[in-house]
Formats: structure tokens, C-alpha cells, sequence
């Protein structure tokens, strides 16, 4: 609970002394000290607690750890987060203690490991569309790993593409009876819509044409693009069922954070975009996982 003065000033003075504009002038003058004084008290209090502290108190951690940060980018809230991730990691270091920091860094399900043990090799990854915490992960894991381990980061985007089939009814009117339709007055026969007899909610879309679609999509994917400029050919594709996954790698020679990327076909036509965020440190590798299923995108 916060500090509160019970009452203002004035109302504490006797009743005789509130007429007198010499005491009224005095509590007018008194009453920002007091409000200031309070404020500094509410403040070292909250200046006790990460959750609570303010820039300065922020500004001083900071410093300790060595950490530059943007205030244009990083809002408080990050930025305590952030000092509080930096002084809870400590020693022993186990892969529960890696899971449990993924989990307060980018969040619960949200990020997969894996550990490539003959190469030595740990990869992480985590979604492509919000990565403010990609460089506090990486600090983070080449504190906590073993020298010899190396780290990659994953990000990924998911796209669903969805199918699905409408199904309509007419009926034909026939304008004419025999010797008595006058040709070129009415249209021979006139459509009549009768209604929607399946839905596109319905399901009837086969395995199989879900399969031929994403194989489809796979050879359509010819190349990638970084920040609307920089391309990246040498793709890895392959097809599972009806999802359809492309990987290629980033340095930091090519970009240094990556804000955007597309998918497209061999005459350079955009497949995909996908707008991100991804701070490249070494390098990256990029995955994008498109899913074929009957339904609607009921998000619009």
C-alpha cells in the first residue's frame, strides 16, 4: 500500500487560523514541500524492487553490468526486466535452469531447444515477430553454456494457408414453350440461385489435394529476401504432409538486424512478408512454416 498524508495541511490548522491570509500563504507554500517529500519516500521505497524501480535506480544497474541501453526501443519495463535477468543468473547452469530463463525471457511455449550433442551444437528457436529479447537470450545462453557448445538462433514465422470448398445451387427457368418463344424478347433460359448447399465451414477437402498444394507451394519458393534487398538463394525446402518448410541462413555481414522477409517465386514475385525483428549476432538461421488446411481465418 502506498504512504498517503491523512489529510492536507489545511484542513489540520484550527478553524480561527484558515481566515487568516498570512497562515493560508504559509500552507500554500508548505503544502508542494510536503507532496515532494512524500513522492521521494513513495520512490525509495518502490527503488527496493526491481518490478517497481525507477529509471535512475535502473540507469544504476545498468551501469554495474555494463549495459547500454536504447531508450527508444526499450521501454521501462524491458529495461528492469532485463537488469533482473542479469543479476539472477548464477551458478549451477543445468538445461532445467536454460528452460526456466527462456520462459522468463521470451515466455511458455513459445521457443524450442535443441541439442545437436556430435556437433555440439545448441539451437534455439523462437518466433521471428517480436525478438527485443534476442539479444538478452544470446547474453544470456553464452553465459550460462559450456565453452565448447555452440549457439544458433532459429527464429521462425508461421503461415497458414486455408482451403475450402462452397458448393451452390440454381435452377434453370425456361422462358419458352413450344411455337410460342419469340426469338431475341427473353433469354432462352434464366440461372436462378437456389442457395449455398455445403458451406466453406464444412469439411470435405481430401488429404490429398492438401498434400498436392503444399508440394505445389515447395517448387513455387525459389528464393529469399532480407530487408526488401538483400537476397538469399541457397534455401533448404522440404514438404511434410501438408506443411512445407524453408530455411536459409543470415550472417552478420549481410544485415545487421533484420526487419523483414520474403518468400518468392523465380520471376522475383513476393510469395510472402512477414514483418520481424531479429537482431544477427554471427548468424541466424531463418524458418518458415507454411501449413495447408481446410478452414477459414476466422481473424479476417
Amino acid at each position: 500500500m502506498r504512504l498517503q498524508l491523512d489529510t492536507p495541511l489545511f484542513d489540520s490548522l484550527p478553524y480561527w487560523f484558515r481566515d487568516i491570509p498570512e497562515f493560508r500563504q504559509i500552507i500554500g507554500a508548505e503544502q508542494p514541500e510536503f507532496d515532494a517529500a512524500l513522492a521521494e519516500m513513495i520512490a525509495i521505497a518502490d527503488n527496493f524492487f526491481f518490478q517497481t524501480m525507477d529509471t535512475g535506480a535502473v540507469k544504476m544497474w545498468e551501469q554495474v553490468f555494463g549495459i547500454i541501453p536504447n531508450p527508444v526501443t526499450e521501454d521501462l519495463e524491458f529495461r528492469r526486466r532485463r537488469v533482473l535477468n542479469r543479476l539472477s543468473t548464477r551458478p549451477p547452469f543445468t538445461l532445467g535452469f536454460l528452460y526456466q530463463k527462456l520462459d522468463e525471457l521470451i515466455g511458455p511455449g513459445a521457443w524450442t531447444v535443441t541439442v545437436d550433442y556430435p556437433n555440439y551444437t545448441l539451437y534455439i528457436d523462437a518466433a521471428a515477430e517480436n525478438q527485443q529479447w534476442a539479444t538478452e537470450v544470446a547474453v544470456t545462453i553464452n553465459t550460462i553454456k559450456p565453452c565448447h557448445i555452440v549457439y544458433r538462433s532459429r527464429p521462425y514465422t508461421n503461415d497458414t494457408l486455408f482451403l475450402n470448398e462452397g458448393i451452390d445451387l440454381s435452377k434453370i427457368i425456361w422462358n419458352y414453350r413450344l411455337g410460342a418463344w419469340l426469338l431475341g424478347q427473353t433469354p432462352f433460359g434464366l440461372e436462378k440461385p437456389m442457395g449455398e448447399i455445403k458451406m466453406p465451414t464444412q469439411l470435405s477437402v481430401q488429404a490429398g489435394l492438401l498434400t498436392d498444394t503444399a508440394a505445389y507451394i515447395e517448387g513455387d519458393i525459389a528464393s529469399a529476401r532480407i530487408n526488401g534487398s538483400v537476397s538469399s538463394p541457397s534455401l533448404t525446402k522440404s514438404t511434410s504432409g501438408a506443411a512445407v518448410t524453408v530455411s536459409y541462413t543470415v550472417t552478420e555481414d549481410q544485415a545487421s538486424t533484420v526487419m523483414l522477409v520474403e518468400l518468392l517465386d523465380s520471376d522475383g514475385n513476393v510469395l510472402t512478408s512477414s514483418a520481424v525483428y531479429v537482431p544477427i549476432s554471427g548468424s541466424a538461421i531463418f524458418n518458415h512454416t507454411i501449413t495447408v488446411q481446410e478452414g477459414v481465418n476466422t481473424n479476417g
